[in-house]
This record gives structure tokens, C-alpha cells and sequence, in this order.
């Protein structure tokens, strides 16, 4: 078996041979990191690559676990390296959506060391910055795609046949987040106590006890194959109808309800603000939705989709919280999240909520 890369310098032309030379000898290695400042529980590093002869990939992105104690306890709670294993390995050969081709993957369970070697997907498509954010219009393809992707996985059977593919609500994702959200609120209202209202102050202080059963929630059903990260950072625009979005980062995905996706591409990327734009963005889900052979209940979506939208102030609060990095854009892009799912909060009247 070959080893697992823990560090940019364990990636060497001797590994590469290893991994994916199938016969053909690598002779140069170039790397160079990249993806900082974008939330990355993780090492990504661009790979070109030299060989002995034609065949193997002249550039890969490879995707190493965590060196920081604390993302990779995060991410070795929430097993996310082995949920990301699992959907190049077991689920994205079902998948219609647009991923990048996986070169080489591994995963060691007991040590959560990982790696995986991706398709370079430069000239494939161009990216919206998080940040400056998108309007409806310019996410529609990506509220479209997200939609295939659930039409396909829609209650679909092959989703009970993945042990470590969970509900939202299983254990322990509902006592990891609490405790993240907990650490994570007294630093949102320090850095970013200009944003939070009385309102808000009032709504965060009661948010941790209210996770269980919100996680419980949007797992009522019906279930389907959640990306669980779908925002811009992650998402290459192809301008092609039949192939509009390449989706990257699959560390996340679980079983739960669908609305939960377009609340947290709405929440957490678009820049709008009327209660009517966040329906219609609900609106091309669902029709969408109903193209591929889903129709699913509006009053149900509606309501599983506010619930989504008061969900997603747990990454504003885990992000700006609990996994800072020293960058720059990372501080920047959690305000901007902060204020994002704000907005959508009020717009949308989710604070009180039965559940």
C-alpha cells in the first residue's frame, strides 16, 4: 500500500511513481499551495508533474489532511477526509453532477491521514469570489444543479448502503456542532458585535440548545444526498446548459432534507435581501426539482427551507469562531457570511420558528 502524504514534502516524485505512474516513472515534482483563506479544513496543493513518458496526468491538485491540531480534530470528529473517501470511492460513480476526476484516493480511519489526487479544473470553468457574492441570476445554474443532484438521490435506496453516509441528526454531528457554536458565539460578538442586534444577541444566546432538534428537523424526510457545503468557493460556472456546475469539495455530505442546500447557497453566497428574491430562489429549485421528476410539496419545501436558512447561522458562527485562520480574506469572508445570514434571517422571519 502507498504511504499517505501527511505534508507538501511528502509529496515526491517517488510518491507520485508510486500513485499513479502505472508504469511511468515521475521525475519532477513542482507544488504549490493553494486555497487559503476559503474555509479549508485541510492542505491543497496544485501539482505539476514530470515524467519518464506519456500517460499520467501532467498536473493534479492534491488534497492532503489537516497539519493544525485543530481542524483536523474538527474534521476527525465529523468525519469529513472519510466522507470525502467515500464519495469519490463509492458515490460519485452514481453522481451526474460535475466533479473532478479522483486520480488516486486513500484514507487511513485510524490515524485520519488522507489523501486525494483531483483533475486540475483550470479552463473547465471560472468561479464567482464568495466574498463579493452573487446575484440570483448568476446562481441560478447553480440552484439547478443542486436540484439534479437530489432529483437523482431523491429517497434513492443506494443511500442506506453507504455505513459512514449519516443523517445530519445522527451522532455525533449534533454534539460537535453545539460545542463549536458555543465556543464560536462569544468571538462573533466581539469582532463582529456591529452586525448583531439586540434581536440577534437575544436569538444566538438560546442557538446552541436549539441545534438537536433543528438537525432533527431537516432530517424528517424526505432524505436525499446533501452536499452540505454548497457555496461559491466550491462551485466552477461552465456556462454550459448541459453541464452548468462542477462541484469540488464533497467533505460534508450527508442525508437530509433539500431545501437545506439552497438555504445555505442563499445564506451564505448570494447578495439579496427581499423576502421576494429568497423565494425565487426557492422557486428554481423547485421547478427544477419537478423537471427531473420530483415534485415535492411547496409548503413543505418552504417551511424545511426557513428552517435551513435559521440553520445556517451555525457556519456563521462556527466559521468566524471556533476554526479562524491567520488570513485575511478568511476574516473578511466570515463577515460577510455573518451579515449574509443575518439578512436572510430577518427577510425571511425564521427567529421563532416552532420546531
Amino acid at each position: 500500500m502507498t504511504e499517505i502524504p501527511v505534508s507538501q514534502v511528502d509529496l515526491t516524485p517517488s510518491w507520485f511513481t508510486q500513485a499513479i505512474g502505472d508504469g511511468a516513472q515521475c521525475t519532477a515534482v513542482d507544488t504549490c499551495a493553494i486555497g487559503v483563506g476559503v474555509g479549508l479544513v485541510g492542505q491543497l496543493f496544485a501539482c505539476d508533474l514530470t515524467w519518464s513518458s506519456g500517460g499520467a496526468p501532467t498536473r493534479v491538485i492534491a488534497k492532503l489532511a489537516s497539519e493544525g491540531e485543530e481542524s483536523r480534530f474538527v474534521a476527525t470528529v465529523l468525519n469529513m477526509y472519510g466522507r470525502e473517501f467515500g464519495f469519490y470511492q463509492e458515490v460519485s460513480p452514481h453522481t451526474s453532477l460535475a466533479h473532478p476526476h479522483c486520480f488516486y484516493a486513500a484514507h487511513d480511519a485510524a490515524t485520519q491521514d488522507a489523501v486525494l489526487l483531483l483533475e486540475d479544473l483550470r479552463g473547465r470553468g471560472y468561479q464567482i469570489d464568495q466574498i463579493v457574492g452573487a446575484s440570483l441570476d448568476e446562481a441560478e445554474p447553480a440552484l439547478r444543479s443542486i436540484a439534479r443532484l437530489h432529483a437523482e438521490w431523491w429517497e434513492n435506496p443506494r443511500l442506506l448502503t453507504y455505513p459512514w453516509l449519516k443523517k445530519l441528526s445522527d451522532d455525533p454531528y449534533p454534539g460537535a456542532v453545539q460545542m463549536a457554536v458555543g465556543a464560536g458565539w462569544p468571538v462573533i460578538q466581539e469582532y463582529m458585535g456591529d452586525l448583531i442586534d439586540p434581536r440577534v444577541r437575544a436569538f444566538g444566546d438560546g442557538f446552541v440548545e436549539q441545534i438537536p432538534a433543528i438537525f432533527s428537523k431537516l432530517c424528517e424526510g424526505p432524505l436525499t444526498l446533501a452536499h452540505a457545503d454548497w457555496r461559491l468557493d466550491n462551485l466552477f460556472f461552465t456556462g454550459d446548459d448541459a453541464m452548468p456546475v462542477i462541484a469540488v469539495d464533497w467533505q460534508l455530505i450527508d442525508r437530509s432534507v433539500g431545501p437545506r442546500d439552497v438555504a445555505y447557497l442563499v445564506t451564505q453566497s448570494l447578495e439579496v435581501s427581499s423576502a421576494a428574491e429568497y423565494r425565487a430562489a426557492l422557486d428554481v429549485y423547485l421547478d427544477e426539482l419537478a423537471a427531473a421528476g420530483v415534485q415535492a410539496d411547496p409548503d413543505w419545501a418552504w417551511e424545511m427551507y426557513r428552517q435551513a436558512v435559521r440553520f445556517g447561522f451555525v457556519y456563521a458562527v462556527v466559521a468566524g469562531g471556533s476554526l479562524t485562520v491567520a488570513d485575511e480574506r478568511h476574516h473578511e469572508l466570515c463577515r460577510v457570511l455573518t451579515r449574509r445570514c443575518i439578512t436572510a434571517m430577518d427577510a425571511l422571519e425564521v427567529y421563532d420558528l416552532a420546531l
